[in-house]
């Protein structure tokens, strides 16, 4: 009987499982690696996007923080003029209140009452005068709480002068300014008011002064 020898047939067959699975393995290291690669590139291009994304919020941040700088300086100013403003309008206030408030005094005081002394601090005014009687001393409380420039008079102390011979009264008088926009309203009519009117109040005022000095 024939005998084959078939060890260089399997040997060779051997050998070529050996290179196939080598070629395999290679082939597989080849594929991972350029997948790694791959991969890298693309984190890459995405890490280099998200900085260009970064670059530009940082500079819109920026422009806009020097935006609301801008902002703010503009409302400093603004709140600076609005200082101004009410300074001036303080200023304007302290100048026209004293008009109307002569004004006022002279349409509302009665005859028999007069003044010696009046003084002003902030809103609150005291007056030193003389009076004929209680009854025009009254009737001027009255037209004080009746205004609607000055609050209800408070009377402080009164004294009557027995040594005169008509037997006038010596009386201080407080009472204080309401809002100044009450002023204005109330002293535009006074303002609108004939020459002849205005100045036979001014002449009744300076009468009543005149009588209270020289008394």
């Amino acid at each position: 009987m024939a005998h084959i020898n078939l060890l260089p047939w399997r040997e060779k067959l051997r050998n070529q499982q050996k290179q196939t699975y080598l070629t395999v393995l290679v082939a597989l290291g080849l594929g991972t690696a350029a997948l790694f690669y791959l991969g890298g590139m693309v984190l890459d291009q995405q890490i280099d996007n998200q900085r260009t994304r970064n670059n530009y919020l940082q500079s819109q941040i920026s422009i806009l923080d020097a935006q609301i700088a801008q902002i703010n300086k503009i409302k400093e100013q603004k709140d600076a003029i609005e200082k101004r403003m009410a300074l001036i309008e303080q200023l304007q206030v302290s100048r026209n209140i004293a008009p109307a408030v002569l004004d006022e005094l002279a349409r509302i005081v009665p005859p028999g009452v007069s003044f010696k002394s009046l003084r002003r601090t902030k809103d609150q005014i005291t007056i030193e005068g003389l009076s004929d009687s209680n009854n025009r001393l009254s009737n001027f409380m009255r037209a004080l709480e009746q205004s609607t420039i000055f609050s209800a008079g408070e009377l402080s102390s009164i004294v009557a002068d027995t040594s005169a011979s008509d037997a006038v009264s010596g009386y201080t008088l407080k009472f204080s300014i309401l809002e100044f926009s009450l002023v204005q309203n109330s002293s535009t009519p006074a303002t609108s008011t004939s020459a002849a009117s205005t100045s036979n109040t001014s002449t009744s005022t300076n009468s009543a002064v005149n009588s209270g000095v020289g008394q």
